[in-house]
């Protein structure tokens, strides 16, 4: 081994070892971005729309060397209003009017979050990270339902921990991807536009 070789072998688990000490509580805002093609399926029928954050705890889960240093991610903020009003934006992109939800409504779209899940594990060379997000759609039009879960998960191995704002692009991506699959539901849409 060349002695260029050896410094960069010596330092890799240096930088690493200096990474995972400068981590600290990760506080994430979460405001996802939902893409939809603009088409009229909806024919400006109204919806009552809610959205909720349902769950339990709201750390999402830790990040670090765990025989080191672990900290944790938290969402602190209530996501439920940005949430809202991205969908809002979304549904009307779609052909609906929105209303916020009432009790007595004969068409409504209640959205939940009910899981977030961010952990990020220093093995012997890489930080592993799993994420996991659920979003629960329960959606009325008169006496006819339709519920469903909409899943993502995302794996990935770095040299270093998702930091602050690594972990934050991580969520919001995720939390994106399953509200865009709720609204390109087709038998979620079908129902809000009879």
């Amino acid at each position: 081994m060349n002695p260029r070789s050896l410094a960069v072998a010596a330092i890799v688990p240096l930088v690493l070892a200096t990474q995972g000490c400068a981590l600290t509580t990760q506080h994430l805002r979460l405001d996802p971005e939902i893409k939809v093609a603009e088409k009229q399926v909806g024919a400006g029928k109204t919806v009552g729309l809610r959205v909720s954050d349902t769950r339990a705890d709201k750390k999402l889960g830790e990040i670090g060397d765990p025989d080191r240093k672990m900290v944790d991610v938290l969402v602190d903020q209530d996501p439920s209003a940005a949430i809202y009003l991205r969908v809002k934006l979304a549904l009307v992109k779609l052909g609906y009017s929105v209303e916020p939800y009432a009790d007595g409504m004969d068409r409504t779209l209640d959205i939940r979050v009910s899981k977030l899940a961010l952990e990020s594990v220093k093995q012997p060379v890489t930080f592993d990270t799993d994420l996991r997000a659920e979003v629960v759609a329960h959606a009325t039009n008169a006496n006819a339902t339709y519920d469903r879960q909409f899943n993502v998960r995302t794996r990935m191995q770095s040299a270093a921990p998702p930091y602050e704002r690594e972990s934050t692009s991580l969520v919001n991506t995720a939390v994106s991807q399953a509200l865009e699959d709720l609204l390109s539901d087709e038998n979620l849409l079908a129902l809000l536009a009879k």
